[in-house]
């Protein structure tokens, strides 16, 4: 090995959702991986979960069925997938799908269960998550110490 190739700093990273790109003390890329997701990245992870959560409440009430039932359970699996995909393995299907992930802010550490837990309840608002902050990060990250960032 030359001793150029020796002096320049590793550049590669992983791509797994286990060890995303952290922002250091606060800051993060302007673009690319390790910066804030999109809304449009985070939209279309939202409605690819909600097609999956659809999915989970036929299986689960054995056929469609128009109400309240179906509305709640629609709801129940959103929110069930929400909190265990994102305390597990930092995004859900969709933001796989989408390449984002959700870590803790400042650092890009994984947050723990409870502050996730606190998150997905949030969803619930409907408006924190659509509002962004002065940061660009939508209110309920910002609440729970959390930011969606790209991982590819």
């Amino acid at each position: 090995m030359s001793s150029r190739a020796s002096s320049r700093p590793s550049t590669s990273r992983s791509t797994s959702a286990e060890q995303p790109a952290p922002a250091a003390a606060g800051t993060f890329p302007a673009e690319g991986r390790g910066s804030l997701a999109t809304f449009g990245r985070r939209l279309g992870a939202f409605l690819i979960d909600a097609v999956v959560a659809d999915i989970v409440s036929i299986v689960v009430l054995q056929g469609w069925k128009a109400g309240t039932e179906q509305n709640l359970a629609v709801l129940g699996a959103f929110l069930l997938i929400e909190l265990l995909f994102v305390s597990i393995a930092l995004q859900t299907p969709g933001m796989r799908v989408a390449g984002i992930a959700v870590v803790r802010y400042p650092d890009g550490g994984r947050q723990n269960f409870w502050w996730i837990l606190a998150r997905t309840l949030m969803l619930l608002t409907l408006v924190l998550p659509l509002v962004p902050g002065s940061d660009g990060r939508p209110l309920h990250d910002r609440a729970a110490g959390t930011m969606q960032i790209q991982v590819r």
